[in-house]
C-alpha cells in the first residue's frame, strides 16, 4: 500500500524513541514498579497509574464519516501542569457498496488515519489541545487479514471474499454529481481539531469533565480528507470506579451534540446537529495492564438514505492498555461495526502515548 505499513511502523519506532529518551533516573521509583511488588496486596482500579484512566481514543473513521466532527472521548480527567503526546494510528479496511434512490458508494480499500495529539493542563482544572490528521486512502493490506478473522468468528462479509485483494476504488455520486472517485493512492491532511477541558468533578473513584472541540477545514472533499466546514462540539465525560469483593471496573459515560456547518458533501442532505454516546469498560488485569471494551455511537450525518453515506453509527471496541514505563503506554484495539456499513467493517487502532 502507498502509505506502507514498514513506514508506520518506523514512524511509532521512532516515536517510541524519542519518548523513551525523556527517561531520567526519577523512573528507578517508578509508582508502577512499587505496585507490582505489591500486587499480591490486592490490585483495583484506584492503583492505576493515571494514564491507565479513560477509555479507549476511538472514532467513526468511514470514508465519509470520518470527514465529519465527531470527536474522540478521552476521559473524565483533565491534565493538571502535565503535557501529553500521543500518535495514534488507525487502519480502516472497507468493502462495501450500495445504491439508495439517487445517491450511490463504493469503497474497496484501506484508509490509515495518524493523528498527532498534544494536551497540556493549564491549573488545577483547565486542558487545551490540539489534534493534527494525516489521511492515506490505498489498497487493502488486511484484505486478507479481515477475510480470515471474518471466516474464523463466522461474520458476515459482503462477498468481500469473492473480490481482488488490495485494490483501491472509492467512489461517491448524488443526483449526477461525482463528490469523490479515485483508483490510485491519496494522501493528505485533514481537518485540525483543537480542543478544551474544564474539569467539574474531581474525587477518588469518581470524575467529570466538560469538553468542547472546534473542527477546522483543512482537508478536502475530493480526496475524502475533509469536509471543508467548520464543526463544533461539546460534551461531557464521567467515570466511576465500582469495586466490591465480587466487582472491580471502572464504568465510562460520555454524551454530547454537535454542530456541523454546511460542508461540500451533499449539503443538501447534511444535518446541522448530531448526538454522539459512549459507554465502556475498563477492567485491570495487572498494575501495568487494563482490558477495555466499549460502545460508541452517533447519530445520521447525512439523510441520504444510503447507509454507506455517513449513517447513523455503533462502533464495538475490544483492546488493551499497557503500562511501558512511567511514562510511555501503548493502546491496541479492534474496532467492529455493529451496525451494518454505517462504519468500516474492521479497523485496527495502534497508540502510543507519553507524559511530560
Amino acid at each position: 500500500m502507498g502509505f506502507t505499513v514498514c513506514w508506520r511502523i518506523r514512524l511509532v519506532c521512532l516515536f517510541s524513541l524519542v519518548c523513551a529518551g525523556q527517561t531520567t533516573a526519577q523512573e528507578q521509583a517508578d509508582p508502577l514498579l512499587q505496585a507490582d511488588k505489591i500486587e499480591s496486596a490486592g490490585l483495583t482500579t484506584a492503583a492505576l497509574h493515571s494514564y491507565l484512566h479513560g477509555p479507549l481514543r476511538v472514532r467513526n473513521v468511514s470514508p465519509v464519516v470520518q470527514l465529519y466532527g465527531i470527536p474522540r472521548v478521552v476521559g473524565a480527567r483533565t491534565l493538571r501542569d502535565t503535557l501529553e503526546m500521543s500518535l495514534n494510528i488507525e487502519a480502516a479496511n472497507n468493502f462495501q457498496s450500495d445504491r439508495r434512490a439517487e445517491t450511490f458508494a463504493f469503497f474497496d480499500g484501506e484508509s490509515a488515519l495518524s493523528s498527532l495529539r498534544i494536551r497540556g493542563g493549564i491549573g488545577e482544572r483547565w486542558e487545551w489541545g490540539v489534534e493534527l490528521p494525516y489521511m492515506a486512502h490505498t489498497g487493502g493490506a488486511f484484505d486478507g487479514v479481515v477475510d480470515e478473522f471474518h471466516e474464523l468468528f463466522g461474520l458476515p462479509d459482503g462477498e468481500r471474499s469473492l473480490a481482488s485483494r488490495g485494490r483501491l476504488d472509492y467512489f461517491i455520486s448524488s443526483e449526477g454529481v461525482v463528490y469523490a472517485d479515485f483508483s490510485d493512492s491519496v494522501k493528505s491532511y485533514g481537518d485540525v481539531r483543537g480542543f478544551v477541558g474544564l474539569q467539574l468533578l474531581d474525587k477518588p473513584g469518581q470524575a467529570f469533565a466538560l469538553r468542547s472541540q472546534v473542527k477546522f477545514p483543512t482537508g478536502k472533499v475530493e480526496d475524502l480528507s475533509g469536509s471543508e466546514a467548520m464543526d463544533v462540539s461539546l460534551w461531557g465525560e464521567y467515570e466511576i470506579d465500582l469495586v466490591s469483593a465480587l466487582l472491580d471496573v471502572r464504568l465510562t459515560l460520555s454524551g454530547g451534540v454537535s454542530y456541523l456547518g454546511e460542508g461540500k458533501l451533499l449539503p443538501r442532505e447534511q444535518v446541522t446537529w448530531l448526538g454522539f454516546g459512549h459507554v465502556g469498560l475498563q477492567i485491570p488485569l495487572h498494575p501495568r495492564i487494563e482490558f477495555l471494551a466499549q460502545l460508541d455511537a452517533h447519530s445520521e450525518v447525512i439523510e441520504s438514505g444510503n447507509p454507506l453515506v455517513a449513517d447513523g453509527g455503533v462502533l464495538g471496541t475490544i483492546g488493551g492498555r499497557f503500562g511501558l514505563t512511567e511514562r510511555l503506554w501503548l493502546d491496541l484495539a479492534i474496532i467492529e461495526d455493529l451496525k451494518n456499513e454505517s462504519a468500516s467493517d474492521v479497523v485496527f487502532q495502534i497508540l502510543l502515548g507519553t507524559r511530560f
